[in-house]
């Protein structure tokens, strides 16, 4: 984390302003230290400031996972010249309600349970200053895909920003508040952290969509009963061999893979690495 971001933090337990101490800095890189308040004190560790009690919570053990095993799949620079090239900008730009020439020179945009970073990673590429915060430890792979002094990584709770109120430019949350146990708060928290003329985007899964559907919340609970036994494997296996199987059936013959995808469901994409990814994505969190 680069020096310029510590203004931006403080407490999110306190609202307090925060100090840093015991630091190890590299050319204006804190490596480490710890930031500390008047109630409480946070460590910085391998360049991350750390405001969570413990690296996982239940709805967040899936994503530390899939994106440690997935951390680069869904970046623009991987799939240059593949079917899903400028999906994530895509998708970025339209949930944003942003213009594909838009620039952010000196603004400062959080993203709200960035994973890995992909969309950090198109916020960054229009020149903002970006703040990524997740709770699951995918603050690792992003922490290693952006070795910029323009990306802070932080580890932290959507639910309690360790964000000062009123300083930020921007804020979006993409296929992420609804995992948390109070989403609407999410949404407060985002606001609280905006300057007036700051502007929120937000998507969530449908009601009604893919991931409403009876079936996928069917087999979701099966596969969260059994990841205390066996992790991740059960979803992990499923999505490969359905996927492998089941998806040149569908692109072949439509109707029969809607039929398949009533029992066996899975995502559907034009890239296979995407479809096996957004398929353990649905049924495991």
């Amino acid at each position: 984390m680069h020096v310029k971001f510590l203004k931006y933090l403080i407490d999110p337990a306190t609202g307090e302003k925060l100090e840093l101490k015991d630091e190890v800095i590299n050319k204006e890189d804190i490596i480490s230290g710890n930031l500390i308040s008047a109630s409480n004190s946070y460590k910085v560790i391998n360049g991350i400031p750390r405001f969570v009690i413990s690296e996982e919570k239940d709805y967040t053990k899936s994503f530390g996972y899939q994106w440690n095993k997935w951390r680069r799949i869904q970046f623009e620079d991987a799939n240059k010249g593949k079917p899903m090239e400028g999906y994530t900008k895509m998708m970025w730009e339209k949930i944003c309600g942003v213009d594909a020439a838009e620039r952010f020179d000196g603004k400062v945009i959080l993203d709200i349970g960035c994973g890995p970073g992909r969309f950090l990673d198109i916020a960054f590429s229009k020149g903002a200053m970006v703040i990524g915060i997740d709770y699951s430890n995918a603050v690792e792979p992003a922490r290693e895909n952006f070795s910029h002094p323009n990306v802070c990584i932080i580890q932290a709770d959507a639910l309690k920003l360790p964000i000062a109120t009123g300083v930020l430019d921007a804020a979006y949350s993409i296929g992420v508040l609804h995992h948390t146990p109070d989403p609407s708060k999410g949404v407060t928290e985002a606001y609280r952290v905006l300057k007036n003329d700051g502007w929120f985007a937000i998507s969530v899964y449908a009601k009604g969509g893919y991931y409403d559907k009876a079936i996928v919340q069917a087999w979701r609970k099966f596969f969260n009963l059994l990841w205390p036994l066996f992790k991740q494997y059960p979803p992990l296996i499923y999505s490969h061999v359905v996927v492998t199987l089941f998806r040149p059936v569908a692109k072949a013959i439509p109707f029969l893979g809607k039929i398949i995808r009533a029992v066996f469901p899975f995502v559907n994409l034009a890239d296979h690495k995407w479809s096996v990814l957004d398929t353990f994505d649905s049924l495991t969190p």
